[in-house]
């Protein structure tokens, strides 16, 4: 299987996110010292029966891709290491399968490639899990969410809907499910006066544009939207436009299509987490109930037995 390097980026600020991403990059790291999990998830025999064999030597490492700086699912902390809930989340079901991995952490548009040249193994990165992408991938899915309309703290634009961004330069995540709502939305609402769309390598990066006022709103996942207008600054500097649901989907670790037994075995740890009730603390530890799955599914469809 593969091996990888990771880069790290620090969220505190959009500026200094953006500058430590690319100061942080070949540095090694290993679910050994990333785990902040709820507690410690013991392997189970029969859900390690469900990897592949080449799997089962207790040397053996998966490699994970991931991107750094996407807060609260995966961000690096002061001290420099990798955390946040999708990483309690992948830690405690690999723990689960008695499973050891290595994350190689590299830019958004890598991720797909990388994992298509199998370099990585899975990608954990928030990825939403859509018809589209199952084409050449399988998700296991582990939480539902939606997304957010990130405007400057105190709406000045008054900003409420996604109607409301036509005409208007709004900044979001390159090849991400975000940029594809935006582009569906000058087919429909906009056509008259057009989104300019501004797309960035980096949530950060986009996210920082609203800050220095060259794009007045930001479309992203809601959770890291929440979480970045109560973290950045003094809670004071963003805030999230909408209050209703928009565009709500499955999120879900993505592997090779085809790459069967380790796609159910991730599945049954995370629904084996979910029954124990450690998926349930680690939500609560990264303040993210709201989205929680009560079955974990492939594809968004239910394993099948």
């Amino acid at each position: 299987m593969a091996l990888g390097h990771r880069t790290r980026a620090v969220i505190g600020s959009i500026t200094a996110a953006a500058a430590l991403g690319a100061l942080l990059t070949g540095c090694s790291a290993s679910s050994d010292e990333t785990a902040e999990a709820a507690e410690q998830v013991q392997a189970d025999p029969d859900l390690r029966a469900m990897l592949p064999g080449e799997l089962l030597a207790e040397s053996t490492r998966i490699t994970v891709g991931t991107e750094s700086g996407y807060p609260p699912f995966e961000y690096t902390n002061e001290a420099g290491r990798i955390v946040g809930f999708e990483i309690d989340l992948f830690d405690a079901a690999s723990d689960r399968l008695g499973l050891k991995y290595t994350f190689s952490d590299m830019p958004w548009d890598s991720l797909v490639p990388e994992l298509y040249a199998s370099n990585v193994d899975v990608v954990a990165a928030a990825m939403s899990d859509t018809p589209e992408r199952q084409l050449d991938s399988d998700f296991v899915n582990y939480y539902n969410d939606s997304d957010a309309i990130m405007v400057p703290a105190g709406n000045p634009k008054g900003i409420k809907t996604l109607a409301d961004l036509c005409g208007r330069p709004v900044a979001v995540l390159g090849e991400s499910t975000q940029a594809d709502a935006l582009a569906a939305l000058n087919s429909a609402e906009c056509q008259a006066k057009p989104v300019t769309v501004l797309e960035f390598g980096s949530d950060a990066e986009a996210l920082a544009q609203v800050e220095a006022g060259k794009a007045d709103a930001e479309l992203t996942q809601w959770s890291t939207g929440r979480y970045n207008a109560k973290q950045i600054g003094s809670g004071d500097v963003f805030e999230v436009a909408n209050t209703e649901l928009l565009n709500p989907t499955p999120l879900g670790f993505r592997f090779l299509k085809g790459d069967v037994e380790l796609v159910r075995a991730y599945q049954a740890a995370v629904q084996s987490i979910i029954d124990d009730g450690t998926y349930a603390k680690i939500l609560a530890k990264h303040d993210l109930s709201v989205g929680a799955l009560e079955t974990a599914t492939i594809n968004n469809q239910a394993a099948s037995q």
